[in-house]
């Protein structure tokens, strides 16, 4: 059962009572406030261009969406853009994804929304722009409701031709459950700093989830922005396949 929002009650972050257990007895909260002590703003020092600096970049995800229509999305509530942009300024690159800005990405997250539950893909997408510089807060799904007034919970329709039009590239298969994911990580390594994935897992008892890792100076961290979760291991292993999407900071497939 999904708990209703009261009027003028906005969700906000439960601070330090969040704070699971991430890797080797380092807590969520450790991760973030060395994150947000060392690298204050986010501004990376690369001094080549971007992949949003090229005249073949994406196009402004709020641009693409597709708003309004059956099985698509609704607007993002423009408090939680600002909540974003606050946590990460417009043309900081490469924030560390270990900061706070991952768990702003999903708004009040699916837990309080359950629109916000089924919108994965646009959650992938809006950590790549905001890895980029710039900031979006992903889109919930657009309210639809079965015959009995209860929420749809599917995804996006359409959801993964939308990502591949959006990134340039498209999927490939990486293998089947946790064996996929060191070729994954080795690939986002050997690309550099900046470098990033898309993943799509199925699950075994049918439907799919989309995610992403990236190269934060050297290392992988695997990010699920619709949970708003971070991991330094990939944390879905009992899948029936990975397909994923890598490039590197200029957005060149690796």
């Amino acid at each position: 059962m999904f708990r209703d929002r009261k009027p003028g009650n906005r969700w906000s972050l439960p601070g330090g009572h969040y704070n699971p257990l991430v890797a080797d007895g380092v807590r969520w909260r450790d991760y973030e406030l060395a994150a947000d002590s060392a690298l204050p703003g986010g501004v990376d020092d690369f001094t080549g261009e971007d992949w949003f600096d090229l005249p073949d970049r994406p196009p402004r995800l709020a641009e693409c969406r597709p708003y309004g229509l059956p099985g698509g999305l609704a607007h993002p509530d423009p408090q939680v853009e600002q909540d974003l942009i606050r946590a990460v300024p417009s043309g900081s690159r490469f924030p560390d994804p270990r900061g706070t800005w991952i768990r702003l990405i999903n708004g009040e997250g699916p837990a309080d929304d359950p629109f916000r539950a089924g919108n994965a893909v646009d959650c992938a997408l809006a950590v790549l722009s905001t890895w980029h510089g710039e900031p979006a807060a992903a889109a919930p799904r657009l309210p639809e409701y079965d015959r009995v007034g209860r929420p749809l919970l599917t995804g996006e329709d359409g959801g993964i031709a939308r990502m591949e039009r959006w990134v340039g590239q498209r999927f490939e298969c990486a293998g089947q459950g946790r064996h996929a994911y060191p070729p994954i990580a080795r690939r986002l390594v050997e690309a550099g700093h900046g470098a990033a994935a898309v993943l799509v897992v199925r699950w075994p008892g049918g439907g799919a989830h989309a995610w992403n890792a990236v190269n934060m100076s050297g290392e992988v961290i695997w990010v699920d922005a619709q949970r708003g979760h971070m991991a330094v291991e990939p944390p879905y292993t009992t899948v029936t396949g990975v397909f994923c999407v890598v490039v590197d900071r200029q957005g060149l497939p690796r």
